[in-house]
C-alpha cells in the first residue's frame, strides 16, 4: 500500500481581518450610542442659535416647562441643586456648567439657576444651550 501526501495543510493560525472589522463596526456604533447617553429624559425645547460645542468633561443642568431640575441626566428637587452641583463638579474648576433651559421659561428663572451657580457652587464656566440653527445656502 502506497502513501500519498497531498498539499493541504492544517490552518496554523487565526485570520485577523474578520476581528478587526467586527472591532471597527463596534468602535462605529458606541461613537454614534455615545451622545444620546448622555442627553437627561427631560423634554426641553432649546432657542436656536450657532454655538460652539465643548470638548471637555460638561456638567448639564436642564430645566424643562413644567419645572422639573435634572443634573445630567439625573431629575432632582430645587433643594438639591446646590449639593448635587458640588459633587458633580467637586474641586475641578475648569469644567464647563451648561443650563439646557426650555425657550418658554421666564428668563428670570433661568438667571435664578445662573446665581445659584455663580454665588453657592462658584462655577467659574457657565454656558446656556441652545439648538443650532441650520444655515440656508443661497444659490443663485
Amino acid at each position: 500500500m502506497r502513501v500519498t501526501r497531498t498539499d493541504e495543510t492544517p490552518i496554523g493560525g487565526v485570520y485577523i481581518a474578520p476581528i478587526i472589522n467586527v472591532a471597527f463596526v463596534l468602535v462605529i456604533v458606541l461613537m454614534m450610542v455615545a451622545p444620546i447617553v448622555n442627553i437627561p429624559s427631560i423634554p426641553v425645547k432649546l432657542p436656536e442659535a450657532v454655538t460652539k460645542e465643548s470638548k471637555e468633561q460638561n456638567v448639564t443642568i436642564s430645566y424643562s416647562e413644567d419645572g422639573r431640575l435634572a443634573i445630567d441626566s439625573e431629575e432632582i428637587a430645587w433643594e438639591e441643586l446646590v449639593p448635587g452641583l458640588r459633587k458633580k463638579i467637586g474641586k475641578r474648576r475648569n469644567v464647563y456648567v451648561i443650563v439646557r433651559a426650555d425657550k418658554d421659561i421666564p428668563f428670570g428663572k433661568v438667571e435664578k439657576i445662573i446665581e445659584i451657580l455663580v454665588k453657592k457652587v462658584r462655577a467659574r464656566r457657565i454656558a446656556v444651550a441652545t439648538k443650532q440653527k441650520v444655515k440656508k445656502i443661497k444659490r443663485w
